[in-house]
């Protein structure tokens, strides 16, 4: 039986998440950026943005393990066309709202790593406490996304 490398998962991990951000939220907050016009766009605005962030975080952290920067979708991510066309603002954010529970729940086993195996991916101990701090940091965004999304979605069922 094969030992199972957990830097390589951890690796894995960081590109899934490196295109998540950088493609499937994109792609989502922008299609119902254009199907929902000025309506919501504040929200939409904070979650386009902060995953630009996030994909910025997430590349300096992939430079710093010299971990490749993912060129197309890596293995177990789907890809994913959003097409929100006639579709109300309940499901918009319903979709959405999947990849921000997605995001904070795998930021969280990332910030869970064992110590000896972000040890070997990152030597510096001052890189080490830094990048827990960058993923218990995701983990806190990832949320307060999932509530906007939350707080959309009962507005609403509270409307119909």
């Amino acid at each position: 039986m094969q030992k199972i490398n957990q830097k390589e998962i951890l690796a894995l991990n960081l590109q899934r998440m490196y295109w998540i951000e950088t493609e499937m939220e994109q792609l989502a907050t922008w299609e119902a950026k254009i199907e929902l016009e000025e309506e919501h766009k504040e929200a939409l605005e904070i979650l386009s943005n902060d995953s630009d962030k996030h994909a910025l975080i997430l590349e300096k952290w992939l430079n710093i393990a010299n971990i490749e920067l993912p060129k197309r979708a890596p293995r177990g991510i789907p890809l994913k066309v959003f097409d929100f066309n006639m579709t109300n603002i309940f499901e918009i954010f319903t979709e959405i709202r999947k990849y921000e529970i997605l995001a904070r729940d795998t930021y969280h086993n990332i910030a869970s790593t064992e110590p000896s195996v972000l040890e070997e991916t990152f030597p510096d101990e001052e890189n080490r406490k830094e990048f827990i701090q960058d993923m218990e940091h995701l983990v806190a965004e990832e949320e307060r996304h999932k509530r906007i999304c939350d707080e959309k979605i009962g507005g609403f069922r509270r409307v119909m």
